[in-house]
């Protein structure tokens, strides 16, 4: 069960539907929810005119830091109207980037929520930044919350989208207090392989009898992709399900390669417009 969850701001408007999300969440689990506000301070270094001035740069953290402390004030205005435990941290970041340093605090929480971005910006940039250091240095799970969305929370119906992966295996485990509570679960596998290191004779059937056997109401689609593109399957059978969200391993190979060549975390992440639920 989630009793712990962490929002950080990334500084981008997807921040204001992660911490609506986070607040529905808390208030409907019986949650403890903690906002992180980052304050970004940059390193002295060498430019062509030499080094920064030091009194610059004492300037320069005064002004982060009191608008660190502005943002932290509304999120806690914004707190005491709600009937849940909370909490706004304010945490600086010199020697290391705000990304790294939510993901050290995310090692306390039972899952992190994020905002997200759309297509290519520099928001997106950030957004998936924060995302791959939770999800590869914290050990815990990532909800994403693309901007503008506003699904509440608890989803009733669910793709799961499943692979014979460790990353699916821990995403399908890390989701169960969701699947478990979700109405109908789709476990959708898309161009299956056989063999024993794939997906079996009956693709999907014994990660389903796993489900069942927690109580999962599941139903399994296996379905071809044009191209091998696999996060269009996945987000058109979300829409004709009515899916509330999509469970998935997040990274199924190298962090370079998943974003500088694509990748399903990749594109689910630039197209979705529901929440999406990844581990890795």
């Amino acid at each position: 069960m989630f009793k712990d969850l962490l929002v950080p701001q990334t500084g981008t408007p997807g921040d204001t539907d992660a911490l609506a999300m986070g607040i529905d969440l808390a208030s409907r689990l019986d949650a403890h929810l903690a906002i992180m506000e980052l304050v970004n301070l940059p390193v002295l270094s060498a430019g062509p005119w030499g080094l920064m001035p030091e009194v610059g740069l004492i300037d320069l953290y005064k002004t982060l830091r009191e608008q660190g402390q502005r943002n932290a004030e509304q999120i806690r205005s914004r707190l005491e109207r709600e009937a849940i435990s909370s909490e706004v941290r304010l945490v600086e970041s010199l020697y290391e980037e705000p990304a790294h340093m939510a993901a050290h605090c995310a090692h306390y929480a039972d899952l992190s929520i994020v905002a997200g971005s759309p297509g290519e910006s520099s928001d997106a940039d950030t957004t998936h930044a924060y995302l791959g250091n939770l999800l590869i240095e914290s050990g815990r799970p990532v909800m994403v919350v693309p901007q503008g969305c506003r699904t509440p929370m608890l989803p009733r119906r669910i793709l799961a989208a499943w692979k014979p992966t460790r990353e699916a295996a821990r995403a399908f485990h890390d989701a169960l207090p969701f699947l478990c509570r979700a109405e109908s679960v789709d476990i959708v596998v898309v161009n299956p392989v056989g063999g024993d290191r794939g997906h079996g004779e009956q693709p999907g059937a014994d990660i389903a009898t796993h489900l069942s056997r927690h109580g999962v109401k599941v139903n399994v689609v296996a379905m071809p992709a044009e191209r091998d593109d696999v996060s269009v399957a996945l987000l058109r059978h979300a829409g004709e399900m009515g899916a509330d969200m999509i469970v998935a391993g997040g990274y199924g190979h190298s962090r370079f390669r998943e974003w500088a060549l694509g990748g399903v975390t990749r594109e689910l992440v630039m197209d979705s417009t529901i929440p999406l639920f990844f581990s890795h």
